[in-house]
């Protein structure tokens, strides 16, 4: 077996702050501070124990010296501050991030949701789901260990689950960076290791869910055609109940994707259909969030045989309040075990200037990818 992930994970931090407080805005799970400057809006820098809690503070001086998992971590680079947490608390607290703020174009001002309990928060594993019913094929990965790691640099942490931890026997590693001077960078990989428990129809749905803050308009936009044919233009859309299986908003598919088929009797039908109708054609979208600020989030494929990505909306709280889910899924389309399967995507949390200045933010981060050096194996894997 080996040395396992959790394990082996290094950190380079001159300093390591371990707390036990709940995240904001309610009392702060046990934080790791690794920022560089400035502060999240309502997150507690606790000096003294939160009330009901014992605080602890550990330092790490040692480059080399391990890291130990923590229930929340606080990361800061650029103009961003975001708070992280793993799933110690969840589903009331779910894991991915707790709170993401721009400190120069909106700096009072929460990407996410700050104020709904379960559902709140951003970047969150949210389900896998197979085409056939299943009691699992909702919201697994919010249940068991999803273990939260600081890694080197300061900048980046990684949540780790490994396959035992699974109903679907799926270790994986989600990565999130901060990079200059407003982008999270997010890497996943997983692997299926009884690809036999997604059934006779074989994929395997990973979907991820952004419940935002306030928005200027709930339409995700992208480039697509919204008819057979058509040519490539940007569409707006706010997920229209046209489908029979529509429940609050939908999913759209690439241009040339298929429409995933399920059995009748599935228990979760939510985010398995998708329109025929508008597709799109790059693999980005952005929302237009309030104070002016724009939620791009672009990815390194779009389809191919293996797999593909999918962009979801969902309105469960309007209209009572205008707070959309931005949402994203992965799909393999025939699972198989002992292989990789992932993806690479980019946020941008910034100031909205132009829909051309979103694609010259794609094609730069394309650009800045394909200079990267290539890597031989998964980073971060979960061992057997």
């Amino acid at each position: 077996m080996g040395r396992t992930l959790a394990e082996g994970l290094k950190i380079s931090s001159a300093v390591l702050l371990v707390s036990a407080s709940l995240c904001p805005p309610r009392p702060v799970p046990a934080t790791a501070h690794l920022g560089l400057r400035g502060a999240i809006p309502g997150v507690i820098e606790p000096k003294t124990p939160a009330s009901g809690h014992a605080a602890t503070a550990l330092s790490i001086q040692e480059a080399d010296e391990e890291a130990p998992p923590v229930a929340t971590l606080k990361l800061e680079r650029g103009d961003l501050s975001v708070l992280i947490r793993d799933n110690s608390r969840s589903p009331d607290y779910l894991s991915g991030i707790c709170a993401l703020i721009n400190t120069k174009d909106a700096a009072d001002f929460d990407a996410f949701d700050p104020d709904t309990i379960g559902a709140s928060s951003g970047l969150n594993f949210e389900h896998i789901t197979s085409g056939h019913a299943n009691p699992n094929n909702r919201f697994s990965p919010r249940h068991g260990k999803y273990l939260l790691y600081p890694l080197s640099g300061g900048a980046s942490a990684v949540l780790v689950r490994n396959r035992e931890d699974s109903p679907w026997a799926v270790s994986s590693t989600y990565r999130y960076t901060l990079v200059k001077p407003y982008y999270i960078d997010l890497e996943f990989h997983c692997q299926t290791h009884e690809p036999g428990r997604f059934g006779t129809r074989g994929y395997a749905i990973f979907f991820f869910g952004s419940y935002m803050n306030d928005v200027a308009d709930v339409a995700l936009h992208f480039l697509g055609v919204d008819q057979p044919g058509g040519k490539e233009k940007w569409v707006a859309s706010d997920a229209p109940k046209t489908h029979p299986d529509w429940n609050h908003g939908g999913t759209f598919r690439n241009l040339l994707a298929h429409d995933l088929k399920y059995d009748e009797d599935h228990n979760f039908k939510t985010n398995s259909w998708s329109y025929d109708y508008p597709r799109f054609t790059q693999p980005f979208y952005y929302g237009l969030a309030a104070h002016n600020m724009v939620f791009l989030i672009m990815f390194n494929k779009a389809w191919t045989e293996e797999n593909e990505i999918r962009f979801s909306l969902f309105k469960f709280k309007l209209p009572k309040m205008p707070r959309p889910a931005w949402d994203f899924q992965y799909v393999i389309h025939k699972a198989t075990e002992g292989r990789d399967y992932g993806f690479k995507a980019r946020v941008v949390w910034k100031k909205f200037v132009s829909p051309e200045d979103c694609v010259r933010e794609y094609h730069t981060w394309l650009a800045s990818l394909r200079t990267q050096p290539k890597k031989t194996a998964a980073p971060h894997r979960p061992t057997d």
